[in-house]
């Protein structure tokens, strides 16, 4: 898809602005969906695939997955807001190969070709990083991820035989009483598992 109609198309999304700080719902900016979905696609073909987006949110990056060409995707959020948010935008996308399910990753059994992610980055909450990859490692051979970027979180990586690819950087939108500037971008890098 051109860069143009990805914008076009992922610029109807309903996105969430009611944020709740002990899930970390930070959303995934257009510019870094676009980003990590030309990164994936360059390096395994989304096209076929049977994909999850884990932790959701609004469904962004599994929208990208969709409309770049996976044959099923399957959207989890814990949050039931979240949920609703992301089946309205697929529905207004008129997307049929997309299931968005209110469930925990750590419930999830079903195998994925490739799993997409924008996780909690531990900021506010005890999220645990060592057990997200543990478990994405479980059901996919291929997952990607967005993550906050520290020398700990880099020694996490290598420590699991994982790749990194430096992003440009996430936008998030003011959306907790303790923002003080609208908008800022907070430096990410892609982690990820390659295995074609």
């Amino acid at each position: 898809m051109k860069k143009n109609d990805f914008y076009r198309m992922l610029s109807k999304l309903e996105r969430n602005t009611s944020n709740k700080l002990k899930l970390e719902q930070y959303g995934t900016d257009i510019d870094t969906a676009y980003e990590v979905t030309e990164f994936i696609g360059q390096n395994l073909s989304f096209e076929g695939m049977k994909v999850a987006d884990i932790g959701c949110g609004d469904g962004i990056l599994g929208i990208s997955a969709a409309v770049s060409g996976a044959s099923e995707i399957d959207m989890y959020d814990i949050d039931e807001l979240q949920v609703k948010i992301a089946g309205k935008n697929v529905e207004k996308l008129g997307l049929k190969n997309v299931n968005v399910i209110k469930k925990d990753l750590f419930d999830i059994d079903k195998k994925y070709d490739v799993i997409v992610s924008n996780p909690p980055f531990g900021f506010q909450s005890n999220f645990s990083i060592v057990a997200f990859i543990k478990k994405v490692d479980e059901i996919s051979n291929n997952f990607f991820f967005l993550y906050k970027d520290n020398f700990s979180i880099r020694k996490i990586v290598q420590a699991n035989n994982l790749s990194i690819s430096k992003l440009a950087g996430i936008k998030l939108q003011r959306s907790l009483y303790f923002h003080k500037k609208p908008s800022y971008t907070l430096p990410i890098i892609l982690i990820y598992k390659l295995n074609v």
